[in-house]
Parts: structure tokens; C-alpha cells; sequence
């Protein structure tokens, strides 16, 4: 996997894009190579085409000894936040936590977040969760907000 994010990483630069992430992984029965990249304020459709074409042009398919399908996206608007500092950057975010345990009689939590010090998750409603105690925490869709016209 390093010979292939170093890759990436090389021709994501080339376009202004940022290595979000990669998986290698089977679906629906086939291997799929998925490539998230990102770049602010956002990346479009048309880079993520772009970055395709450049990586099966400049021969991804050389690194991996398989037959796969490529994916170029952007990590999503609910993107997991895989570290604390990810984390501390989302500060203000909606945000979806589930824990291992429960917490106050629950596993899952949405909310703004408030802050983060040391190893401390806390939301608006001033619930605090360690970040030991977090199996998934990612952004989420305020849907209480409505939509707007």
C-alpha cells in the first residue's frame, strides 16, 4: 500500500488535490481502489476525472498484481474523522458519534462540536466523551435546520 499512496500522493499534488485517504477493498465480488482526495473549499467531479485518467494513464495498474476497479471521489460530506486532530479541525461542525458503550443509556450521538481538550469530545448539549470510548465519529446533516428555499 505505501508503493501505491506515494503514487497517488505524487500525481494528486500534480493537480492540487490532497490524499484524503485510500482503500483497497473487495465489493459486490470485484477489488475496488478507492481513491478520496480533497482540497478546499471543495473538489469538483471534473478533478476527480482528471486524477483518474492521469492514474491509469501513468500505470496504476503496474502496482497491483490483481485486476480492480478505480475510484476517485472526494471523502463525502459525512467524512470520518479518523484522529484528534481531524477531530480539533471540526470544531463548529454537526457532528454523528458512536461510542463502544453506552453513555447515559446511549451508543449514538449527533450534535455541534463545541471543543476538544486533551482526549475530551465535547458538544453543545456539554455532553463530554472520552475519545478512547468513540468507534465512528464523522460530520453529519443537521436536519433540523430545515431546508432552505
Amino acid at each position: 500500500m505505501d508503493k501505491i499512496k506515494n503514487f497517488v500522493n505524487e500525481h494528486s499534488k500534480k493537480l492540487n488535490l490532497d490524499l484524503y485517504d485510500i482503500e483497497f477493498e473487495k465489493e459486490h465480488g470485484e477489488m475496488v481502489l478507492r481513491v478520496m482526495v480533497d482540497k478546499e473549499p471543495a473538489v469538483t467531479i471534473d478533478e476527480c476525472v482528471k486524477l483518474n485518467n492521469l492514474l491509469c494513464d501513468q500505470g496504476i495498474d503496474n502496482l497491483i498484481d490483481k485486476e480492480f476497479n478505480l475510484e476517485v471521489c472526494s471523502p463525502g460530506i459525512e467524512r470520518k474523522l479518523r484522529n484528534l486532530t481531524e477531530i480539533k479541525n471540526s470544531i463548529g461542525k454537526y457532528i454523528y458519534i458512536k461510542t463502544f458503550a453506552s453513555i447515559e443509556g446511549q451508543k449514538e450521538f449527533e450534535d455541534y462540536l463545541i471543543d476538544v481538550k486533551d482526549q475530551l469530545i465535547i458538544l453543545k448539549n456539554d455532553l463530554e466523551i472520552e475519545y478512547k470510548k468513540i468507534a465512528t465519529i464523522r460530520w453529519a446533516i443537521d436536519f433540523s435546520k430545515g431546508v432552505k428555499k
